[in-house]
């Protein structure tokens, strides 16, 4: 892991990273995003500095102090910051200059690109977390019934043609309407959106672009998602298996067997199966 640097947004995934490097004994040097980040790596990370997502040069400058040659970009960054009064560095305003538009892919393009210039590569962050890689199948006891594996089908059909316009990766569904898609107010505030719609028996669904650029975004679940599931009545959470993130897998499987909530990761095949519970 010599060279190896981290920039860490918000969420669990830097501080699992983190945990892993110090537990095994390589300095991984990181540029936290916030002060509530940096507080939580604190404890793991001996080299560790605090800058806003818009101080580029400063960050850069510290990875190549410590030698970081490559670096992985994890956690969440809320894209709503470059519509509220941002703090922009020269270089941060020069690169948004050169933008029609703030779609990830083309932010993901510029960032490569400058980082390139200072011989620093963004690596996949599945480097360190492809063991959270959501499986195939479904998870828990409860198994979707033939209308909700309907709304499943019907769901990624439609969720993957909205991904591919570049707009939000989670979807919320019932009796085959699209109560819900995600812009930038993220997954969870669109969980609650559709099933305040939904109500009870809604489907939420999560899938991944069609080239999914992992060094920078993966989509990810865990038991925030599942409680938003849970509390708005959901009666099926279906991601794409193989390209998805599933924090505390265990505890997530535990707590839908509990609530009879269907956990299902879904690959393409699945979409046209006759798995169903009658």
């Amino acid at each position: 892991m010599q060279h190896l640097g981290m920039i860490a947004g918000a969420g669990e995934f830097p501080l699992l990273i983190a945990r892993q490097a110090h537990e095994e004994g390589w300095l991984l040097p990181t540029v936290a995003l916030s002060q509530q980040v940096a507080a939580a790596l604190t404890p793991y990370c001996h080299t560790l500095a605090q800058y806003g997502p818009g101080q580029l040069t400063k960050i850069l400058r510290v990875l190549q102090q410590h030698d970081v040659r490559q670096v992985v970009i994890v956690g969440k960054v809320q894209k709503q910051f470059l519509f509220e009064k941002p703090r922009l560095d020269i270089r941060s305003l020069r690169l948004l200059r050169q933008l029609w538009d703030y779609r990830d892919g083309a932010l993901f393009q510029v960032l490569q690109q400058e980082f390139a210039r200072e011989g620093i590569e963004i690596v996949e962050q599945t480097r360190l977390l492809g063991h959270l890689l959501t499986p195939p199948g479904v998870l828990g006891i409860r198994r979707p019934n033939a209308r909700e594996w309907d709304d499943i089908r019907y769901g990624f059909a439609q969720a993957k043609q909205v991904v591919a316009l570049d707009i939000g990766q989670t979807m919320v569904v019932r009796h085959r309407t699209v109560l819900a898609v995600e812009a930038v107010e993220g997954t969870d505030a669109t969980i609650q959106r559709g099933c305040r719609l939904g109500r009870r028996g809604a489907v939420v669904i999560k899938v991944s672009r069609p080239l999914q650029d992992t060094r920078f975004d993966i989509p990810t679940v865990g038991p925030d998602t599942l409680r938003e599931v849970i509390t708005g009545r959901a009666r099926v959470l279906a991601v794409e298996a193989g390209s998805t993130l599933m924090l505390h897998r265990d505890e997530l499987v535990a707590s839908a067997n509990t609530h009879r909530v269907a956990l299902v990761g879904v690959t393409p095949p699945m979409w046209e199966a006759s798995d169903v519970e009658a």
